[in-house]
């Protein structure tokens, strides 16, 4: 972790005064971020040589953010506009999603940034803790915001916010830079043209006609319990913290239960051999020797030690606690819990599985909805710039539903309401090769002409 992100609530405060703009984002808020991104990176502040990590925070990220992008499709189509978008830069971005959305599940939302690349279109990716709202609509969706980037540059330090403003004219983008402060601050204003990077940026540029920021904000789903009033998201594990911590207690209990009862064997000086003065253990694993200065007239000169563990003890206590993090995270039972003991049907595995279900599918949906922000900042910033040919474009999303639904079943399902009439072929079409309407109409009707001229033939 770096200290700049140790100290974001010292950042908040020097962003504030550099702009002389509010910073929607609590000192509660503040510390929250900073806790969950140590619980990501497995430097939780409890733990260290008493207490050893499980690194449970990394592995529920991760796991919802597979289940949520797996298998995971999306494309642009409808025009030669929407094939350059979709080919040069939104199959790139779709690359590395599931990686952004395990970082939007640690820290609770994550941003997409459009920007033009000389003559092509780019996407920077920005984490939360880089990300600072100034303003949200009515909805209380963030559409005004301020983007932090730090760099070195001849041995010191220098930062640069990028401030975004929606108004009723479009969007303003300004730039500003500054030379140290360390990572407890921004230091003193500069140029841009003192970082040879920045040198080519304008200092502050309107965009006219926009009624939509050009950053699209990933924010989970999650309700935040800790400031109910941010605009911000809360990390998939922020309501398991607690007991995070103390099953990394358990795990720490559980390993010295096994280092204090490993096999040793006292013997007595007498036993053992002497080399050059010096006592000589027999060949067998060292650590299972402890020379002792036994009493003489004890007739054994060996003493075994050997403890019985009581290891199941602190497994069944370790596992009821993981059972209600998976709970307190939207996890379904034995995502990160031992539940192999207990036997169970088909239909309690499905229930199970709901749990999972419902929060992959809400991560989903708000994948989908910055995916398409994103998509149309893309659009915006091709047409301001005209860095594509006009046209109009159409986006397809399809998500793996394994997760609780029999494939094969739905699809025999499906087959059977076409076969009856109620769903049309198009309606099938979409829903298992995800074509639009449009795309599946047009894609029948040549199936159809096709089967009409053969019949032709024959």
């Amino acid at each position: 972790m770096t200290n700049y992100e140790a100290n974001h609530y010292l950042m908040v405060k020097s962003i504030e005064g550099a702009l002389g703009r509010e910073i929607l984002i609590s000192d509660a808020m503040s510390a929250a971020m900073v806790l969950w991104d140590q619980l990501y990176r497995n430097q939780a502040p409890w733990c260290g040589q008493d207490v050893k990590s499980m690194n449970l925070a990394s592995a529920i990220a991760a796991e919802l953010a597979c289940q949520a992008t797996l298998d995971f499709q999306s494309n642009i189509s409808g025009s030669k506009r929407a094939d350059l978008m979709n080919n040069q830069i939104y199959q790139n971005v779709l690359f590395d999603i599931r990686q952004w959305t395990e970082y939007a599940c640690a820290d609770g939302g994550v941003v997409f940034k459009p920007y033009p690349d000389k003559n092509r279109l780019a996407v920077e990716y920005v984490r939360a803790s880089r990300f600072f709202p100034l303003a949200v609509d009515s909805r209380g969706e963030v559409v005004s915001a301020v983007f932090l980037d730090r760099t070195q540059h001849n041995g010191r330090m220098y930062s640069r916010l990028e401030e975004h403003v929606l108004d009723a004219s479009g969007v303003t983008v300004k730039n500003y830079a500054f030379c140290g402060g360390g990572f407890l601050g921004l230091g003193k204003a500069v140029p841009l043209t003192e970082v040879p990077a920045w040198s080519g940026l304008s200092e502050s540029v309107t965009l006219h006609g926009l009624t939509k920021p050009l950053f699209s904000y990933m924010k989970l789903p999650m309700a935040n319990t800790v400031d109910p009033y941010s605009p911000l998201g809360a990390s998939v594990f922020a309501r398991g913290v607690g007991l995070i911590q103390e099953a990394d207690k358990q795990f720490s209990r559980l390993i010295w239960e096994y280092e204090g009862g490993e096999l040793a064997v006292d013997a007595s000086v007498d036993a053992l051999l002497l080399e050059n003065g010096d006592m000589k253990m027999p060949s067998l694993n060292r650590r299972l020797f402890r020379a002792l200065d036994l009493d003489a007239g004890d007739s054994d000169l060996y003493s075994v030690y050997a403890p019985a563990l009581r290891d199941q003890s602190y497994l069944a206590g370790l596992n009821e606690m993981l059972v209600r993090i998976e709970d307190l995270c939207g996890l379904a039972r034995g995502t990160i819990s031992n539940t192999s003991n207990t036997a169970r049907t088909a239909t309690e595995l499905k229930i199970l599985r709901q749990r999972s279900y419902s929060t992959v599918a809400d991560i989903q949906k708000s994948l989908q909805k910055a995916l398409g922000n994103l998509v149309d900042g893309l659009d915006a910033i091709a047409t301001i710039f005209g860095l594509l040919p006009p046209g109009r474009y159409d986006v397809t999303f399809e998500f793996d539903d394994s997760t609780i639904v029999d494939r094969t079943t739905q699809f025999t399902e499906m087959q059977q309401l076409v076969e009856q009439g109620v769903m049309s072929k198009w309606e099938f079409r979409t829903w298992y090769l995800g074509e639009t309407e449009e795309q599946a109409k047009a894609r029948l009707a040549e199936i159809e002409q096709g089967r009409a001229e053969d019949g032709e033939v024959h």
